[in-house]
Order: C-alpha cells, then sequence, then structure tokens
C-alpha cells in the first residue's frame, strides 16, 4: 500500500506541472483592438482600472494602434500621461518594465500609453521617423493624437505630459523634445541620441531631459559622433555622442550650474537652473551595453524615471 501511494503522489507532482501549462494557454486571450468613447466633461466622471487594452485611432486618415493602461481614480482627478516609444522591432514586445510601469501608474494615477510604430516602414524611413522637420511629421501626428484621444476620455493633466523611450524610441523622444515641447513637459530615455544639427529645435515651452546610456553600447555609441549607414533614415544626418548631446541641451535651455558625480560604476550630471524651472540630467553607467538596466544608482530604473518626469509640468 505505501508504494502503490508514493507512486500515486509521484504521478501527481509529475503531471501536475503540465496541467498548468496547459491551463494558462487555454485562458491566455489576444485582446481586441477597441476604440475609447468619448466622455463630454471626463473630469466629471470616476476612471476604471485598464491594463495593456489595445487601442485604434485615426491620424491623418489613417489607422494608428497603441496600448493603454490607465488607473482607477476618483473624479475630478486630474491624471498625468506618459507615452512610452518602443525600441527597434519591438513593437510586439512589452515595452521594458512595463508591468511596472503599469503599477505605478495605479499607484501614483498617471497613464501609460505604449506607442506602436506604423507597419510597413522601409529600413530607408525606420520605424520611428527622426529629424522630421526635414523628412516626414506623421508620427509627431499621432504622437499629438493620443494626447487628444485620451484627453477627451479621460482627466489628463495636458501640463504632465511625459515621453520615454528606448533605443529607437529613446532616439525619437528626442523629436518630442524638440519639436513638442509646447505640450510635452520632459522626457526620460535609455540608449538613444539625436543629430548633432537638427532641422527643427526650437524651445517654445519649456522641457526637461533625462538621458540614461551604458558607456559599453556597442550599438548606440556613446563617446563618439556617427552616421546612418548609407540608406537607412534618410534626411537623419550625424549623430552626437552622449556627452555633446547633455551639452547640447545644456545650452538649449539656458542652464546655470551643472553638478558631476562620478565613480567606478556611474558618472552622474546635474545641469540645473534652466529655462522654465527644468533640468537637464544624466546617468552614464560605466560598465553597462544596450540593455534596459533594472536599476540605477540603486534606485529602479522605472521609479527613477517617473520621479525624473513628476517634478516638472509645461
Amino acid at each position: 500500500m505505501d508504494r502503490l501511494y508514493l507512486l500515486f503522489v509521484s504521478c501527481l507532482l509529475l503531471v501536475s506541472p503540465l496541467a498548468g501549462c496547459m491551463g494558462s494557454e487555454v485562458s491566455e486571450e489576444i485582446q481586441p483592438v477597441q476604440e475609447l468613447q468619448e466622455v463630454d466633461n471626463p473630469c466629471s466622471e470616476p476612471s476604471e482600472l485598464l491594463t495593456q487594452s489595445t487601442i485604434a485611432i485615426t491620424v491623418n486618415n489613417e489607422e494608428r494602434v497603441f496600448r493603454l493602461s490607465a488607473p482607477s481614480s476618483d473624479a475630478g482627478t486630474k491624471l498625468a500621461l506618459i507615452i512610452a516609444f518602443h525600441g527597434g522591432d519591438g513593437s510586439d514586445e512589452d515595452f521594458q518594465q512595463q508591468s511596472e510601469f503599469d503599477q505605478l501608474g495605479e499607484q501614483e494615477k498617471f497613464i501609460m500609453a505604449y506607442a506602436i510604430a506604423e507597419d510597413g516602414r522601409t529600413a530607408a524611413e525606420g520605424e520611428w521617423f527622426l529629424n522630421t522637420a526635414a523628412t516626414s511629421t506623421e508620427d509627431n501626428d499621432y504622437a499629438e493624437a493620443i494626447v487628444d484621444e485620451l484627453s477627451s476620455v479621460y482627466c489628463v493633466d495636458e501640463d504632465r505630459v511625459y515621453a520615454i523611450g528606448y533605443s529607437l524610441g529613446s532616439m525619437y523622444t528626442y523629436e518630442i523634445a524638440c519639436q513638442l515641447n509646447h505640450r510635452f513637459a520632459a522626457v526620460a530615455s535609455f540608449a538613444g541620441t539625436m543629430p548633432i544639427d537638427p532641422e527643427t529645435c526650437d524651445l517654445v515651452g519649456s522641457m526637461a531631459v533625462m538621458h540614461i546610456h551604458g558607456k559599453l553600447d556597442y550599438i548606440i555609441d556613446y563617446d563618439d559622433d556617427w552616421d546612418w549607414k548609407d540608406g537607412e533614415h534618410e534626411g537623419v544626418g550625424t549623430m552626437s555622442s552622449v556627452p555633446g548631446m547633455i551639452d547640447s541641451w545644456a545650452l538649449r535651455a539656458n542652464c546655470e550650474s551643472d553638478e558631476v558625480n562620478a565613480d567606478f560604476t556611474l558618472e552622474h550630471i546635474i545641469h540645473d537652473g534652466c529655462f522654465g524651472e527644468t533640468r537637464i540630467e544624466h546617468y552614464g553607467l560605466e560598465i553597462h551595453e544596450h540593455t534596459w538596466p533594472d536599476e540605477v544608482d540603486g534606485t529602479s530604473t522605472y521609479q527613477l524615471i517617473w520621479e525624473f518626469l513628476s517634478d516638472f509640468t509645461n
């Protein structure tokens, strides 16, 4: 009997993991694309918790989509908005620390919108259009359309609209910083850069910038200026080294002071007293490559980014 009992228990232990896996596969559902319903007075209505819903919007007579996570909130609660821009070939993947951003949004009452690049773009165009004053403003229109759409449904605080990005998405955040600073208050990104000589980069509104970058990045060079490969991203031009880009933003924002703290793992630069009471901040990770870091200087990266962004309004 004891031997039979042990055999029975052993079979249960072997089968249980398989049952769990099979159950999770059955329960997974592909979320349908939805359209949001406009509300007459969004601030008069509470909001319900929403996680990773795919939303369709019309931009220049074309359908674009994005993923949406929104917090639960009481009527009258003004919600900040963060739009996240994925890296190259990342349209079908989770954004870095996506679940953590969503959970923090529920806690701190901000909306996360995960932008998705348009299908079918050529290598010469790129998934996100860069230096758009020289090429196309379609992604700028898309970013503004997301803000407009969400503001017609939720009680969005339009003075607290932000952008974040990774890799190519990080590069696109500088399109927003340069050309949409009348609507966005701050950007924060990892592992990108911007053209040395952008066609347009005038500060109409204020713009705070945080940039995080691994100094051993073999994809987006940290120390040197570089050019796009022939035929790719036409019209973008020479891309800036990361230190050069940070210095250019400090100059553009007319910052009054700077502070540098460094050790063998991290260089932290803060340019303060900038136009519109903003700051330009940079974390250079000494022993890090192109992968999004879980934490920076002892703080979770998603938390560090939110703490920076939430300091600023436009």
